[in-house]
């Protein structure tokens, strides 16, 4: 399967047609596009630049020209395009019953450099769908990985509902995250295609029971920029976006000292301003904090980290910030933060 992650579109002048027993200018009705066929629709997408409908990776050089044919398959009219904007325009108010005309061999280029043509109506409604799927997946992909944004959590369906109020954070590099009953729990997280279905795959560790209601191949139900549904069939959950200024994170990763070492070093300090909004404490000046690598370690408030430019030990790491009151010295709260060696 050719990646057709963007295609430049040439699309040329089609006049007339090839076979000398058909009258001059009536089309053949299998080489024309009829307004709201499957493939039509889909150029209609590429054409389109609002969320639903925007296209990236396929691209039409302008100026064209397309030919208009009526109910008979004979020539309607011309109609010169200018811009995207025009083209959208122009296919969404074509009546019903007429058909347009693009000429073939389509010439256009694969992001590896290499020539690919498309040579009729099936090839491009093949490359469109290639296309298109690709672009769902960068656009989902965007929209979660989002710096200043996580993900809440809402149960709709199922049994597994202790996990309304939850989080997901998932970073561009498909590092994922649950921050679920004051702990955390790292994982990977995976958008692909199956049979034009778009899928979410999520693999979390650490703990056997998150694994087993967590670890599937989740069909994605719908997604737009504020929210995802997902079911395996037995739960569903809509995951809706949760944004905090300047952050709010509990992953969070650095790159390799050595590349395939699994060791990286992380300034703690640095993501205070991330990681404190989980707390719900007013104001930081009203206590002190200290990190820890174990959970036994925090609740004691013994073996704290020194050295606050930490190297992690396995990778994912989970460590604890542990928040103390300021004049008493109690415990207040706790947060668990997961980080994650990357090659870069």
């Amino acid at each position: 399967m050719k990646n057709l992650r963007y295609i430049s579109i040439i699309l040329l002048l089609a006049i007339f047609n090839s076979c000398e027993d058909e009258p001059l200018g009536k089309a053949d009705p299998s080489k024309v596009i009829q307004v709201n066929s499957e493939l039509y629709n889909l150029i209609e997408k590429a054409a389109g630049n609002d969320f639903e409908n925007e296209l990236t990776c396929i691209d039409f050089n302008y100026a064209f020209t397309l030919v208009i044919y009526d109910e008979n398959m004979d020539i309607f009219g011309y109609q010169v395009i200018n811009s995207d904007s025009e083209f959208s325009e122009f296919l969404g108010t074509l009546e019903e019953g007429k058909s347009i005309s693009l000429s073939y061999p389509i010439t256009s280029i694969l992001d590896n450099g290499q020539p690919y043509v498309i040579n009729n109506n099936d090839e491009l409604k093949e490359a469109i769908d290639k296309c298109l799927e690709e672009d769902t997946i960068t656009t989902c992909n965007n929209i979660l990985t989002q710096p200043t944004c996580i993900w809440k959590i809402r149960h709709i369906n199922g049994p597994n509902t202790e996990y309304g109020s939850s989080y997901f954070e998932v970073s561009y590099y498909g590092n994922a995250g649950l921050y679920f009953q004051e702990e955390a729990f790292g994982g990977t997280w995976v958008t692909y295609f199956i049979e034009d279905e778009l899928h979410l795959n999520i693999f979390l560790t650490g703990n056997q029971e998150i694994s087993d209601d967590w670890n599937f191949d989740w069909k994605v139900v719908s997604f737009n920029e504020a929210q995802m549904e997902i079911t395996n069939g037995t739960d569903t959950y809509q995951l809706v976006k949760d944004c905090y200024e300047p952050c709010r994170k509990f992953l969070y990763e650095e790159c390799e000292i050595e590349p395939g070492s699994q060791r990286a070093i992380f300034d703690l300090e640095s993501y205070f301003d991330c990681f404190f909004p989980f707390t719900g404490i007013p104001d930081p000046s009203m206590v002190t904090w200290s990190y820890y690598e174990t959970f036994e370690d925090m609740l004691a408030g013994t073996n704290p980290i020194v050295n606050l430019m930490y190297e992690n030990s396995i990778n994912p790491q989970i460590i604890y910030i542990r928040f103390d009151d300021i004049n008493t010295g109690n415990p207040l709260v706790y947060v668990p933060i997961i980080l994650k060696a990357i090659s870069c």
